[in-house]
């Protein structure tokens, strides 16, 4: 069977009826991302909502007012799921969501264009193809690109999209000897009596399933975003088409427009700018450091010439930093003493890393119940426990600990 919106890639509604509906707890599958899923599978006679295939995500739209989320092929079924039942017989109008559908066409269609010019001007068939929620790659059966091809091939392809190449689609039967003429990795096991052949001018002709522009000037554009390694010994060459072009040039527009605000300078000299103010943090950080570890020097000697020397350390400053709190360690190291040492994730308040260390007495006694309450991971090694803690909110709790505990000693 092909459905409608295989014969009309165009058609936003459409009106059937219902053949079958029965319950499912079949995952709901978007980019990939598995949902679960407890609802109903509904068939119809007839549908405008592509149900997921040849590299193509599905449609979503509405059955009346009953939304669908998925849609799937089965055989020569079209199987579209939604919360709600529809009883068999009911009439339904179709609704698709166009934005959505027209995206995945310009991209489909930018796919199959692409792959024809990189296999006919430059031996590189494509072994297979991702259409994701913001860019697209096809995988290309080379271990490298290089950039020379990458900017000829974009530049064949939005040529073939000014002169507005025409894109048809016809109809074969499983023995059709225009099948001869066809690209293809291979059809479906479970593919139908009739095959569908989409052919872009004279540039390529590609048995397949989906939806697709009826002439190439509807792309507007394709932009080729880089290549990196695929799998075994492959390489995925990253593009965008059409919408996703303008609207990827509108976001890092508005990231230059604040970026041109923060720096003060006009675009042209944001590289130069940026590259100083690395260098300078850079030193910065190094003098940092510096004063960091005179820091932690100078703590450990007014702890060590105290003249009743404490029988702990507890430290726990916003400012301080895991380098500053090694150094301090390293400065007690010797002495009889418990430490405990605490610095903040900058990114993430709540979170952040501890070093305790001590006589073995102290860390068994102490060790076992900060670790709980600050829900740190890790265990004593040669009486020092270093590691990351995932809620630095009792902190004051290990502190009355620490104290109740020496106090008990005393």
């Amino acid at each position: 069977m092909v459905f409608k919106c295989q014969e009309d890639s165009f058609l936003q509604k459409f009106t059937s009826k219902v053949v079958k509906c029965e319950p499912t707890t079949e995952p709901i599958v978007e980019y990939g991302k598995v949902t679960k899923f407890e609802g109903y599978q509904i068939t119809l006679e007839n549908t405008i909502l592509f149900p997921a295939g040849g590299g193509q995500p599905h449609d979503i739209g509405w059955l009346n007012n009953i939304e669908v989320l998925q849609v799937l092929r089965k055989g020569d079924e079209a199987i579209h799921f939604t919360k709600e039942p529809l009883e068999p017989g009911t009439v339904v109008e179709q609704k698709i969501n166009w934005n959505r559908r027209f995206d995945h066409m310009q991209q489909h269609s930018g796919q199959h264009l692409l792959s024809a010019v990189l296999e006919k001007h430059y031996n590189l068939p494509t072994t297979s193809w991702w259409l994701g929620s913001d860019e697209c790659y096809v995988e290309l059966d080379s271990t490298k690109v290089a950039e020379d091809v990458m900017q000829g091939a974009e530049k064949i392809c939005n040529a073939a999209i000014r002169e507005a190449t025409p894109v048809i689609v016809k109809f074969c039967t499983a023995n059709d000897p225009q099948l001869d003429e066809a690209h293809t990795r291979g059809l479906p096991k479970d593919c139908m009596d009739t095959i569908r052949i989409i052919c872009m001018g004279n540039i390529d002709e590609n048995m397949c399933c989906g939806t697709h522009v009826s002439n190439l000037s509807q792309l507007q554009v394709i932009k080729l975003l880089g290549a990196e390694p695929g799998k075994k010994g492959k390489t995925n060459l990253r593009f965008l088409v059409g919408n996703r072009v303008t609207k990827t040039f509108q976001l890092m527009l508005d990231r230059e427009i604040a970026l041109t605000g923060l720096l003060k300078n006009e675009p042209s000299k944001h590289e130069e700018l940026v590259q100083k103010l690395q260098k300078n943090l850079k030193v910065s950080n190094k003098n940092l450091q510096n004063v960091l570890l005179e820091l932690a020097q100078y703590e450990a000697e007014k702890i060590k010439s105290a003249t009743t020397k404490p029988k702990y350390v507890f430290m726990f400053k916003k400012e301080s930093t895991p380098e500053f709190n090694r150094a301090l360690l390293k400065g007690l190291e010797g002495e009889d003493l418990f430490v405990f040492l605490a610095s903040e994730d900058a990114d993430r308040p709540k979170e952040g890393q501890i070093i305790m260390q001590g006589p073995e007495e102290y860390c068994n006694a102490l060790g076992q119940q900060i670790t709980e309450i600050l829900k740190g991971k890790g265990a004593f090694k040669n009486g020092k426990f270093q590691g990351k803690v995932g809620d630095l909110s009792g902190i004051n709790k290990c502190k009355k600990l620490i104290e109740d505990y020496f106090k008990s000693l005393s």
